[in-house]
């Protein structure tokens, strides 16, 4: 079984749930939205699990076109945000003891939060337990392994992609897991590209640098952000002495990784 490594930082989600939506405004998310919605299908019937429901952003909308939706997360603070968004079942728990009986759902799916769980593994086979014959998971998040991707985070908190490499299993790593747990056709594609432009100081401006802000930062020591910040402010200086501005750019891709139940 795999076993989160202990010295990777945890993120305490209780701490930054105040500013958690702001991602919501500022991104455009509409790639995992289709993902989502052809995911769990037309069968409105079919009893849907959420993993890491954070605030319920998610939960609203499968909701909102009357499937039968259900939430879990370990932050009682984030599930204090999605019951005032989302109306379903929220209960407070943890990923790898899914307090729901066997073949409860048809659809299981986590957004960016497989990362978070201390044993992936042990996750994956509770999500197939609770799943029905013929039902079916899907993971949605970053890839880091793919070397692809670029960022302002990692080019100015230089932890930060050496992190997100320890937290985030590559999708062939995923799929392998979902092997193991009994799930078949097991498949990764891509559901968002996510590139940015902003300048520097509107980025700090709209609090998109804050430390809550992602977890990215949030993972990072005080010292760590910090220095961050300084490189960031010292260059944006730096631009605006010569008549310039500095511009964050961002290009990232969000993958989903899906696997069925056999029938």
């Amino acid at each position: 079984m795999h076993r989160e490594h202990s010295c990777i930082p945890r993120v305490d989600y209780d701490t930054i749930a105040d500013a958690y939506d702001r991602r919501y405004l500022h991104n455009d998310y509409s790639g995992i939205e289709n993902a989502l919605t052809t995911f769990v299908g037309q069968n409105l019937q079919a009893r849907v699990l959420e993993v890491g429901c954070g605030t319920g952003h998610w939960l609203r909308l499968l909701g909102g076109r009357g499937l039968c939706v259900a939430g879990l997360d370990a932050s009682m603070r984030m599930l204090a945000y999605a019951r005032a968004q989302a109306r379903c079942t929220l209960v407070r728990g943890q990923a790898e003891h899914l307090p729901w009986a066997t073949k409860s759902f048809e659809r299981v799916f986590c957004v960016n939060a497989l990362h978070h769980f201390q044993d992936k593994e042990r996750f994956l086979a509770e999500a197939r337990r609770v799943l029905q014959a013929g039902g079916q998971m899907m993971s949605i998040g970053l890839d880091p392994h793919t070397e692809i991707d670029r960022w302002y985070i990692y080019d100015y908190f230089q932890p930060a992609l050496e992190l997100d490499k320890r937290r985030y299993p590559a999708s062939s790593q995923i799929r392998d897991w979902m092997h193991a747990a009994g799930f078949t056709d097991c498949a990764t594609h891509e559901v968002q590209h996510l590139p940015a432009r902003l300048s520097a100081r509107t980025a700090i401006e709209q609090g998109r640098l804050e430390k809550a802000a992602t977890s990215q930062l949030s993972v990072l020591t005080d010292a760590q952000y910090n220095l961050g910040i300084d490189r960031i402010r010292q260059a944006m200086e730096s631009a605006e002495a010569r008549g310039g501005s500095l511009y964050l750019t961002a290009d990232l891709r969000v993958y989903a990784t899906s696997g069925s139940v056999p029938s």
